[in-house]
Protein backbone atom coordinates (compact mmCIF):
# COMPACT_ATOMS: atom_id res chain seq x y z
CA UNK A 1 0.00 0.00 0.00
CA UNK A 2 1.75 3.18 -1.11
CA UNK A 3 1.76 6.12 1.27
CA UNK A 4 1.21 4.06 4.42
CA UNK A 5 3.62 5.04 7.20
CA UNK A 6 5.26 2.27 9.19
CA UNK A 7 6.22 3.15 12.76
CA UNK A 8 9.79 2.36 13.65
CA UNK A 9 11.63 2.31 16.94
CA UNK A 10 13.88 5.19 15.89
CA UNK A 11 10.96 7.36 14.75
CA UNK A 12 9.12 6.77 18.04
CA UNK A 13 12.27 7.57 20.06
CA UNK A 14 12.85 10.74 18.05
CA UNK A 15 9.23 11.87 18.36
CA UNK A 16 9.22 11.17 22.10
CA UNK A 17 12.47 13.10 22.62
CA UNK A 18 11.27 16.05 20.52
CA UNK A 19 8.05 16.22 22.53
CA UNK A 20 9.87 16.04 25.88
CA UNK A 21 12.43 18.57 24.63
CA UNK A 22 9.70 21.04 23.63
CA UNK A 23 8.08 20.63 27.06
CA UNK A 24 11.40 21.27 28.86
CA UNK A 25 12.13 24.24 26.57
CA UNK A 26 8.72 25.76 27.39
CA UNK A 27 9.51 25.33 31.09
CA UNK A 28 13.01 26.81 30.66
CA UNK A 29 11.64 29.88 28.87
CA UNK A 30 9.48 30.61 31.92
CA UNK A 31 12.74 30.85 33.91
CA UNK A 32 14.63 32.97 31.35
CA UNK A 33 16.70 30.00 30.18
CA UNK A 34 16.98 27.41 27.43
CA UNK A 35 17.06 23.64 27.51
CA UNK A 36 20.79 23.70 26.66
CA UNK A 37 21.47 26.05 29.56
CA UNK A 38 19.51 23.87 31.99
CA UNK A 39 21.30 20.69 30.90
CA UNK A 40 24.64 22.43 31.15
CA UNK A 41 23.92 23.61 34.70
CA UNK A 42 22.74 20.13 35.68
CA UNK A 43 26.08 18.70 34.54
CA UNK A 44 28.31 21.18 36.42
CA UNK A 45 29.57 19.68 39.68
CA UNK A 46 27.98 21.79 42.42
CA UNK A 47 31.03 21.66 44.71
CA UNK A 48 34.15 21.32 42.58
CA UNK A 49 32.98 22.82 39.32
CA UNK A 50 33.63 21.17 35.96
CA UNK A 51 35.54 21.65 32.72
CA UNK A 52 33.56 22.43 29.57
CA UNK A 53 35.54 19.69 27.83
CA UNK A 54 34.07 17.16 30.29
CA UNK A 55 30.51 18.45 29.89
CA UNK A 56 30.54 18.74 26.08
CA UNK A 57 30.45 14.98 25.30
CA UNK A 58 27.57 14.48 27.75
CA UNK A 59 25.61 17.06 25.77
CA UNK A 60 26.72 15.57 22.46
CA UNK A 61 28.66 18.72 21.54
CA UNK A 62 32.20 19.77 20.84
CA UNK A 63 33.56 21.96 23.63
CA UNK A 64 33.83 24.89 21.21
CA UNK A 65 30.08 24.63 20.50
CA UNK A 66 29.37 25.33 24.14
CA UNK A 67 30.86 28.80 24.11
CA UNK A 68 27.54 30.56 23.41
CA UNK A 69 25.81 28.67 26.23
CA UNK A 70 28.69 29.37 28.61
CA UNK A 71 28.70 33.06 27.68
CA UNK A 72 24.93 33.26 28.28
CA UNK A 73 25.20 31.51 31.63
CA UNK A 74 28.02 33.82 32.65
CA UNK A 75 26.03 36.91 31.58
CA UNK A 76 23.12 35.70 33.73
CA UNK A 77 25.57 35.30 36.62
CA UNK A 78 24.82 31.57 36.94
CA UNK A 79 28.44 30.48 36.47
CA UNK A 80 31.93 31.87 36.81
CA UNK A 81 35.10 30.75 35.06
CA UNK A 82 38.16 30.19 37.22
CA UNK A 83 41.66 29.08 36.20
CA UNK A 84 42.62 25.58 37.32
CA UNK A 85 45.04 25.58 40.26
CA UNK A 86 47.45 23.06 38.67
CA UNK A 87 47.14 23.97 35.00
CA UNK A 88 46.37 27.67 34.45
CA UNK A 89 45.50 26.96 30.79
CA UNK A 90 42.42 25.00 31.91
CA UNK A 91 39.31 26.88 32.99
CA UNK A 92 37.02 25.38 35.58
CA UNK A 93 33.36 26.37 35.44
CA UNK A 94 31.74 26.86 38.82
CA UNK A 95 28.15 27.57 39.75
CA UNK A 96 27.39 30.81 41.56
CA UNK A 97 24.84 30.82 44.40
CA UNK A 98 22.25 31.85 41.79
CA UNK A 99 23.46 29.00 39.55
CA UNK A 100 23.08 26.44 42.36
CA UNK A 101 19.52 27.70 42.91
CA UNK A 102 18.78 27.32 39.19
CA UNK A 103 20.29 23.83 39.24
CA UNK A 104 17.94 22.82 42.07
CA UNK A 105 15.03 24.26 40.11
CA UNK A 106 16.05 22.26 37.01
CA UNK A 107 16.43 19.08 39.08
CA UNK A 108 12.96 19.57 40.53
CA UNK A 109 11.45 20.09 37.08
CA UNK A 110 13.02 16.81 35.89
CA UNK A 111 11.93 15.00 39.07
CA UNK A 112 8.38 16.31 38.72
CA UNK A 113 8.14 15.13 35.11
CA UNK A 114 9.49 11.70 36.08
CA UNK A 115 6.99 11.56 38.95
CA UNK A 116 4.12 12.49 36.59
CA UNK A 117 5.16 9.74 34.17
CA UNK A 118 5.49 7.18 36.94
CA UNK A 119 2.12 8.20 38.41
CA UNK A 120 0.48 7.78 35.02
CA UNK A 121 2.25 4.55 34.01
CA UNK A 122 2.88 2.97 37.39
CA UNK A 123 6.20 1.87 38.87
CA UNK A 124 6.23 -1.50 37.10
CA UNK A 125 5.66 -0.11 33.59
CA UNK A 126 8.18 2.69 34.20
CA UNK A 127 10.83 0.14 35.21
CA UNK A 128 9.93 -1.96 32.14
CA UNK A 129 10.37 1.16 29.99
CA UNK A 130 13.86 1.74 31.39
CA UNK A 131 14.73 -1.91 30.84
CA UNK A 132 13.49 -1.83 27.24
CA UNK A 133 15.36 1.43 26.49
CA UNK A 134 18.55 -0.10 27.95
CA UNK A 135 18.11 -3.12 25.68
CA UNK A 136 17.54 -0.91 22.62
CA UNK A 137 20.71 1.03 23.48
CA UNK A 138 22.57 -2.27 23.79
CA UNK A 139 21.33 -3.48 20.40
CA UNK A 140 22.29 -0.17 18.76
CA UNK A 141 25.76 -0.17 20.38
CA UNK A 142 26.39 -3.79 19.31
CA UNK A 143 25.24 -3.05 15.77
CA UNK A 144 27.40 0.07 15.66
CA UNK A 145 30.47 -1.96 16.71
CA UNK A 146 29.69 -4.65 14.13
CA UNK A 147 29.39 -2.03 11.39
CA UNK A 148 32.68 -0.33 12.37
CA UNK A 149 34.48 -3.68 12.48
CA UNK A 150 33.49 -4.72 8.95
Amino acid sequence: MPGQHTETIDSKLKTAWQTVSRMYNAEAVQHDATLAMAYFILLVDSHEGSYASDIAPQLGMESTSLSRTITSLEAKKLIIRTPDKEDKRKIRIRLTAKGRTQKELAKNIVRNFNHDVETRLGKKRTLEFFSIIDEIIGVAELRGREIRNK
